[in-house]
């Protein structure tokens, strides 16, 4: 009898699906809550964490013990290297070896058509990830020790780190969340430091790590080491400017850096124009770089775009950096950017459906904050019922999984028929 063999893409699905019952399950138990919790809530606030988006409809420092706290630390920092990193890092260090099928996997996780060492890529990974976090943890014990001490101070600034490094947003300072830190100089630089490298992807500093030098850098690297800082300061002076006199520059950068799909934020969103709340939704939108702990449709995404349009107004072939991007690339790019809008609106409008009392500016806002895994919020997400929830709760996990992993679960193979038709004459634009 044929073994069946499930599809890399079904593996991945079904593995985030079950990060979140597990972290489900464990913040229902009595040790994890203060006073327990609406199972609505713990669902959300595990796939918030697992996905790495930052929104809770609780404040997580009052409802969750000690216990629940390092339950969401260790789903964040599981849902930002990946579960399939962390299985093949497991397999390595075990000495057991990659077999066709997890290197498949890998391919589809990683989307690096196996040009990679993986042992290495992997060990780089988990490397980078502990050095951040770590460096992280030492400059948050020096931001923080006015504020806490002791024990409290050490477990708050390595949920801090972790956080940050992650893009997961998620904080327990309290209901003001950094909103009392706006003036603390270096926790916002270091918490901006964190979100900008954990977002620019691994395989960005494997390439760096292994090339060092900028002729060498493969197409991939360049653009998000130069789409980075031109989205930063885009959201920089942006925010400086379109918020004046309500915002410093250091905090406008925090807040453009935040919006590279972490969430933490040191201002009232729901204070914010509509000007600044809409280049916000773009720069989630838009997010960080592939194979990082952030979300978005990805800045090389935004960049091959871009780069296709002007391409087509001059009547010349996609090039970057000297190379030609294929035209599949192209369409790949189209592909995930339409998808994704058309999910935003779609959700966006549901929600609205189901709060018709909430601003709608502030529903999309938290809608796109959803689907990027950012976790921005207007103090919407505390005020939604049940089906809101639940509606932001699959955004949340159809962000993170990638919408191509789902439509490549769920469809049909192409099967060649032989059969080739005639061109039709379209009118169109």
């Amino acid at each position: 009898m044929r073994k069946k063999r499930f599809s890399p893409y079904f593996v991945i699905l079904i593995g985030f699906f079950a990060l979140i019952l597990v972290g489900f399950c464990l913040l229902l138990l009595p040790i994890s809550t203060t006073d327990g919790i609406k199972p609505e809530d713990a669902l959300f606030v595990s796939a918030s964490a697992v996905c790495i988006t930052g929104l809770s409809p609780v404040t997580l420092s009052e409802t969750f013990t000690g216990f629940g706290q390092a339950v969401i630390a260790l789903l964040v920092q599981v849902g930002g290297l990946g579960f399939v990193t962390i299985a093949m890092t497991a397999i390595a260090i075990l000495g057991m070896k990659l077999g066709i099928s997890n290197k498949l996997l890998l391919d589809e996780t990683l989307g690096t058509g196996g040009r990679l060492d993986y042992r290495r890529f992997l060990f780089r990974a988990v490397l980078i990830t502990f050095i951040s976090e770590t460096i992280g943890f030492i400059l948050n014990l020096i931001a923080l020790r006015n504020d806490f001490s002791g024990g409290e101070l050490v477990w708050v600034s390595l949920f801090h780190s972790i956080s940050a490094f992650n893009n997961a947003g998620l904080d327990i300072f309290g209901g003001s969340g950094m909103t009392l830190y706006s003036s603390n100089v270096l926790l916002l630089i270091n918490t901006s430091l964190l979100t900008i490298v954990g977002g620019l992807g691994f395989i960005v500093f494997n390439d760096v790590f292994c090339a060092r030098r900028w002729k060498r850098f493969s197409v991939h690297t360049k653009i998000v080491l130069v789409m980075t800082p031109i989205l930063l300061l885009a959201g920089t002076l942006v925010f400086y400017f379109s918020e004046w006199g309500k915002i410093d520059f250091l905090n406008a950068f925090f807040m453009s850096a935040m919006s590279r799909t972490c969430g933490f934020s040191t201002q009232d969103l729901s204070g914010w124009n509509n000007a600044s709340l809409c280049f916000l939704n773009l720069l989630m939108f838009i997010g960080a770089g592939p194979v990082s702990t952030g979300g978005g449709i990805k800045c090389t995404t935004c960049f091959v775009i871009f780069a296709a349009l002007f391409a087509m107004l001059r009547g010349r072939h996609t090039i970057a950096f000297h190379r030609h991007v294929p035209h599949r690339a192209v369409i790949y790019a189209m592909f995930v950017t339409i998808v994704a809008l058309i999910y935003a609106f779609v959700t966006g409008t549901i929600l609205c459906a189901a709060e018709p009392e909430i601003s709608m500016a502030f529903l999309f806002t938290e809608t796109v904050s959803a689907l990027a895994n950012v976790g921005f919020s207007a103090g919407v997400t505390p005020l939604l019922g049940v089906a809101g929830k639940l509606v932001l709760t699959v955004a949340m996990f159809m962000g993170r999984v990638g919408f191509m992993t789902v439509l490549l679960v769920f469809g049909k193979k192409r099967k060649e028929t032989g059969v080739r038709y005639i061109d039709a004459d379209i009118i169109t634009g």
